[in-house]
């Protein structure tokens, strides 16, 4: 049976936990310390943060509220894309022309960072290469990625359009138009990515702290001051590494972003030839739906998928019939699909208005990222590392993208009854489109 776990300080039980390793086991902050740069957050972008302001010879302290890993970064998909949400004109809208292209290119190159960090630190994370494939449900998804494919061939990039047959040979699924194929992205085990950084750090002299939330973060002459329930650190650097999770410990940041609930599941262990049929030519796979799936198959031979449930609001539960059906519709040949209950999970992942990243500077040595809107893995590692160079001295224009400020959503407490309309209104679209092509799936098999 599933459980609500998003108020609960244990790390949730799911896909990635019992192949993560041992838990860190690290102290709380019991005493009042110096460093030269404060991490507030445990999850891919603190830890990034951690690991890359010690790699550049800088006295760090990590504090994590729970344990490292606990947030979002423990509860995602462990999908590594190789993909913005935003086209390269969108881009530059966002952030400039210079900036913009940067950060295209490094959600592009973000897959060889994070595939770096694990070979380099030696990271037990179960990477998986293949690329990612995006399937296209509707003619609109086709005539999009197909555009798509001409553009980045022309740009020498590893994509390939699949037409029918290639993508449900790819696949495994004849559900689909078509799909979209980068070779450049996978899958991880983000809990041991995460554990594996934070060892790193450790070894390089960083003092991480679980169970150390920060509660209290003002400014000290020259330095700030962040308290926690039982000991104090001063430094002159702080980033706030928070995201979905972020509270009050500086005013409005929680405001700026809107947490969106996102639900996990596993199935029971498929025998290993049944497996073999699902993503045969790829790592992980997402579907152009509104309401995406996203879905792998584990080491031990299980499916990791997201489902229906309610975005925010009162954590009610998934919606885990109409889930299954969707896996069940996407692959046919697994029939009756069971579920591990065990490991069926939630969690939030920070939604901007802007659909993407931001990185403020929030005062004189304190600077923060979220904004991830599903892009966590790559682009977390990218930013994490990139506050750290800007705490070690690195100019803000050499950064992937600029600081902007922090503003706080007009009516904030209102988020959440628009995103349920607007999640309301996209699964209207998308289950229009999906009739249109179940009829035609039909048509097809009736003509044989």
């Amino acid at each position: 049976m599933y459980h609500p776990n998003q108020d609960s300080p244990a790390l949730p039980h799911t896909a990635f936990t019992a192949a993560a390793g041992a838990p860190l086991g690290l102290s709380a902050l019991s005493s009042q310390i110096t460093a030269d740069v404060v991490v507030v957050g445990g999850g891919v972008t603190g830890c990034s943060a951690t690991l890359h302001a010690a790699e550049a010879g800088l006295s760090v302290v990590q504090l994590e509220a729970n344990e490292i890993g606990w947030g979002a970064t423990g509860r995602n998909a462990g999908h590594v894309a190789p993909a913005s949400k935003l086209s390269l004109e969108e881009a530059h809208d966002r952030y400039g022309k210079i900036h913009g292209q940067r950060f295209n290119d490094a959600c592009e190159s973000g897959p060889d960072m994070v595939f770096d960090l694990v070979r380099r630190h030696r990271i037990d994370a179960e990477l998986k290469t293949g690329g990612v494939v995006v399937a296209a449900h509707s003619g609109a998804a086709v005539e999009e990625y197909r555009h798509r494919t001409r553009i980045m061939q022309a740009e020498g990039k590893p994509v390939r359009w699949l037409d029918r047959d290639d993508a449900a040979e790819v696949t495994g699924s004849p559900l689909y138009l078509g799909a979209f194929h980068d070779a450049r992205g996978g899958a991880i085990n983000p809990l041991a990515y995460v554990r594996g950084l934070a060892r790193a750090s450790i070894a390089l002299g960083a003092r991480v702290h679980e169970h150390s939330r920060a509660t209290g973060l003002v400014r000290d002459g020259a330095q700030w001051r962040i308290e926690t329930a039982s000991g104090i650190v001063t430094a002159p650097h702080v980033i706030l590494a928070t995201n979905a999770y972020t509270d009050d410990l500086w005013r409005g940041l929680r405001r700026s972003v809107v947490p969106a609930r996102s639900y996990h599941f596993v199935t029971e262990p498929l025998a290993p030839e049944l497996a073999a049929t699902v993503l045969p030519g790829a790592a992980v796979m997402t579907d152009r739906r509104r309401l995406l799936i996203g879905l792998r198959v584990t080491a031990d031979n299980r499916i990791h998928f997201n489902g229906y449930g309610p975005g925010n609001g009162p954590d009610t539960g998934p919606d885990m019939a109409r889930s299954v059906a969707r896996l069940e519709e996407i692959f046919p040949q697994l029939g009756q699909i069971r579920l591990d209950m065990s490991m069926a999970w939630s969690g939030w992942m920070a939604m901007s208005i802007a659909g993407t990243w931001k990185l403020h500077r929030l005062a004189d040595g304190v600077t923060a990222a979220l904004g991830c809107n599903g892009r966590g893995v790559a682009m977390g590692t990218f930013l994490g590392r990139d506050l750290a160079r800007f705490a070690s001295g690195v100019a803000e224009a050499d950064l992937t993208i600029p600081f902007e400020r922090m503003t706080p959503i007009p009516f904030h407490p209102l988020t959440a009854p628009i995103a349920r309309f607007e999640i309301a209104r996209k699964d209207r679209q998308d289950k229009a489109e999906m009739a249109v092509l179940r009829r035609e799936n039909a048509a097809r098999q009736a003509g044989g």
